[in-house]
């Protein structure tokens, strides 16, 4: 009877000396001695066997999990790994986006006659510079010493300064596919190119040097977020010749002017091309008419065929007045910009719109501004803090001091020395704009 007893406690004695070397084992090397491997069905899961203990290494924790071996224990499935690395995952990008810079002789003229070209943005930089992404449509192209600068008989050209003056804005982004990307051919496309490539560090996209360059995709990224872009117009003013046709983002045929099956799936193409390595995909659409609030029927069958492709943001300009936001789409969600409006004009009396309707010559001032955050977690995008601003484009009773200002600095004085003070442009008028076309939830 002894010799049994004396055996048991000999027996209780090594299993609590090798259950202290097994837990010593595990709080060194998250592995029991003597461990043996076993594969798991999820093989970012590892299970260490060992003589009392077995160690699970799974994925959805980071400390091992002890488990006495007569446990019966299995990992979390992976659907909740996921969901667990997911919310440790959440990515953030702030964009700042605005609509045409549409540069205009009354502009050149006011620099040209001394006015200091410094001051004009220096009321809107804060939104640039607080920002990750900032993004525009460039509805001029910019000239060099061979192009003839002009700003009138809607036939654009910019000098050079206006490129550096654009650039000290921040931007990341501008789209350059507008009916102004022709205004000087193929060599107004590549002077455009040529000079924010050498001078700054801004993405072009929507216009061209060759097949190649298109094929090139432009993706940035953005606090690991990897953003696509592409930009396509409608058509452009000045007929465009057959060798050139690839060299700007057309939707339409440019020759026929329809929305053709051919052109949709260029579209289609392109975008699925750039969804493969991008997380979100941007787009900017100059489409639509001109002087007016409202989206056309064209504008929501181009949305909604643009949302099916899984396109994220849509960022419209073209009709010089700003039109509606919205969020469409089913499975797919895609947030729609209408139109920006004007970001940058500077005619004071504009010779398309009703003589004698001083409306939308007003409205041609008033621009909107947009920041929100794109939020990834997981594979789920979302847009939060979607707010909007107005901006006015002032220029005083000479034509003078061109500057831009938010609208919650645009005081008394502004608004009664503005040029088109005593043709309707009030605050009234502008704040009653904002509150017809904007839902309220987007306004500042």
């Amino acid at each position: 009877m002894k010799k049994i007893t004396k055996f048991l406690i000999l027996i209780i004695i090594i299993s609590i000396f090798l259950t202290i070397i097994d837990l010593v084992s595990i709080y060194n090397s998250n592995k029991p001695i003597f461990a043996i491997k076993e594969k798991l069905e999820n093989l970012s899961d590892k299970k260490y066997k060992g003589i009392f203990f077995d160690t699970y290494n799974c994925a959805v924790y980071s400390a091992p999990q002890i488990k006495l071996k007569w446990n019966k224990y299995e990992c979390p499935a992976t659907s909740l790994n996921n969901e667990s690395e997911n919310k440790n995952d959440r990515k953030v990008a702030k964009l700042t986006l605005v609509g045409d810079l549409l540069f205009e002789q009354p502009f050149y003229d006011a620099i040209s006659n001394g006015d200091d070209k410094s001051e004009y943005f220096k009321l809107v930089k804060d939104y640039f510079e607080n920002d990750d992404l900032s993004i525009g449509n460039m509805e001029v192209v910019i000239g060099n010493d061979t192009l003839q600068s002009s700003g009138t008989g809607y036939n654009f050209c910019a000098p050079e300064y206006i490129g550096h003056l654009v650039s000290t804005l921040d931007f990341e982004v501008l789209g350059t596919a507008n009916n102004h990307a022709y205004d000087r051919g193929n060599a107004g496309i590549n002077s455009t190119i040529d000079f924010f490539e050498t001078n700054t560090d801004i993405t072009i996209v929507g216009t061209y040097k060759n097949k190649e360059d298109r094929a090139n995709l432009r993706i940035l990224n953005v606090n690991d977020i990897n953003f696509g872009f592409l930009a396509y117009t409608y058509g452009t003013n000045q007929k465009v010749s057959n060798s050139d046709i690839d060299l700007i983002g057309y939707y339409k045929d440019p020759l026929t002017k329809e929305w053709t099956e051919e052109y949709k799936d260029k579209i289609r193409e392109e975008v699925k091309l750039l969804k493969e390595k991008s997380d979100v995909v941007i787009i900017l659409m100059h489409w639509g008419r001109e002087f007016t609030y409202s989206p056309n029927t064209e504008q929501k069958e181009m949305a909604m065929f643009l949302n099916s492709l899984g396109v994220d943001i849509i960022v419209g300009s073209h009709s010089h007045n700003i039109q509606p936001i919205e969020i469409i789409g089913e499975e797919h969600k895609t947030l729609v910009y209408y139109s920006l409006g004007n970001f940058i004009s500077a005619d004071d009396d504009i010779a398309r719109t009703p003589e004698g309707e001083e409306e939308f010559d007003n409205a041609y001032q008033v621009g909107l501004l947009s920041n929100l955050n794109v939020v990834i977690e997981g594979e789920k995008i979302s847009f939060e803090d979607i707010k909007t601003e107005l901006t006015i484009n002032y220029f005083d009773k000479n034509m003078r001091n061109f500057k831009l200002i938010p609208f919650n600095e645009y005081n008394e004085n502004y608004e009664k020395t503005h040029y088109r003070y005593n043709r309707g442009l009030t605050k009234n008028f502008i704040a009653n704009i904002y509150e017809d076309v904007i839902e309220k939830n987007y306004r500042a």
